[in-house]
């Protein structure tokens, strides 16, 4: 949210401290999502609404929200934490959802796909499950995940995100959602979603201009740098397609931390390019890579510096816990079959008659 304000600045809400704090857009006013009130901001944390207080650091930020929660002590130095390894779900719905089934069933009605970059779309592949079935194994203990990386298939492709489904499924776990808004303010409707990252991918953004509004809107928005060679946008005459120029451009907007996708790994499993990482790896911003990657890619990239890393669909490790295991039945113990004797020869069994 500081982006309005400035670089230096850092937000907090005066009720809680959380720095989700983020202008309040009118919805339903003539120009729906577009029109806000300057003076009205509003806490997704809490959901308080009043000017927010800001501060110079980060950290002064954080300890202001410590002292709200009865927290005095100053948060202890830290061993520096491990990378960051996200699941990608990319999310297809029906967009006919009964409302009813939607309340009682919201993880069925949707399905985690693998999913491919073809023809300048998302494409959505054979292999899918239920957002249910999925959650159940990534969530669980095995997999233990508490953050995803959420594609809104629908609304990334044909600019008509269901909001309806995933603000059900944003409420199991932290989602950091890619939405496909083409425009700033429709962005900034995913924090409507009460998630905890909105997401702007290149692909569905004019130009890098965009994120400059977006910024100026909430400093908490996470860019996406969409890369198939070249930075991907839905204006194909935008000219600033070079990686570390579009990168080096956000760190001159105020951004901190960017996504980095290889499209043409995505859902591949090949893990990343050598040659993106070298681009990458020197920009003085924190990055999470993603196409291609599995698990153990994460750990990897972290030791080159990388924030984290956002991992396929369906790596074999996710599609083992996918599996049912088999039911256990009882079993029948088996008799041996009874070995075949010879016939005895006649008068070799005396008989009740005695000798004759």
């Amino acid at each position: 949210m500081p982006g309005r304000f400035g670089p230096s600045d850092f937000a907090a809400c005066g009720r809680c401290g959380s720095g989700q704090v983020h202008p309040k857009l009118l919805v339903m006013g003539p120009i729906a999502g577009v029109d806000s009130d300057s003076r009205s901001y509003v806490c997704h944390a809490c959901g308080h609404e009043g000017l927010p207080i800001f501060f110079d650091t980060e950290s002064a930020r954080a300890q202001f929200e410590r002292e709200k929660k009865g927290v005095w002590a100053p948060e202890p130095a830290s061993s520096k934490k491990g990378p960051m390894s996200i699941p990608i779900l990319p999310i297809q719905t029906d967009p006919l959802v009964d409302i009813k089934l939607l309340e009682v069933l919201p993880g069925r009605v949707a399905a985690v796909t693998g999913v491919r970059w073809e023809a300048g779309a998302l494409t959505p592949t054979g292999y899918r499950v239920s957002f249910q079935e999925y959650w159940d194994a990534i969530g669980g203990p095995r997999y233990n995940a508490s953050r995803i990386y959420m594609l809104d298939l629908a609304g990334i492709n044909r600019a008509n995100p269901n909001f309806d489904v995933t603000r059900h499924l944003g409420k199991r776990c932290d989602v950091w959602l890619d939405s496909g808004g083409r425009e700033p303010e429709e962005v900034m409707d995913g924090y409507m979603l009460d998630v905890e990252r909105v997401v702007a991918g290149s692909k569905t953004l004019a130009s890098a201009d965009s994120f400059a509004a977006l910024y100026a809107l909430s400093s908490e928005v996470l860019p996406c740098l969409d890369w198939d060679g070249h930075v991907v946008w839905r204006e194909p005459r935008e000219m600033q397609v070079e990686l570390p120029d579009v990168a080096k451009a956000l760190r001159g907007i105020g951004f901190s931390t960017i996504c980095v996708m290889d499209l043409r790994r995505l859902g591949s499993e090949l893990g990343p390019d050598p040659a993106l990482l070298s681009i990458v790896e020197g920009l003085d911003l924190e990055v999470f890579v993603g196409g291609g990657l599995q698990e153990s890619d994460v750990l990897r990239l972290g030791e080159r510096g990388f924030a984290g890393g956002l991992v396929d669909p369906y790596t074999p490790v996710i599609r083992d816990l996918l599996r049912a295991p088999k039911p256990e039945a009882p079993t029948e113990a088996i008799a041996p079959a009874p070995a075949p004797r010879p016939a005895p020869t006649p008068r070799s069994v005396p008989d009740s008659t005695g000798p004759p």
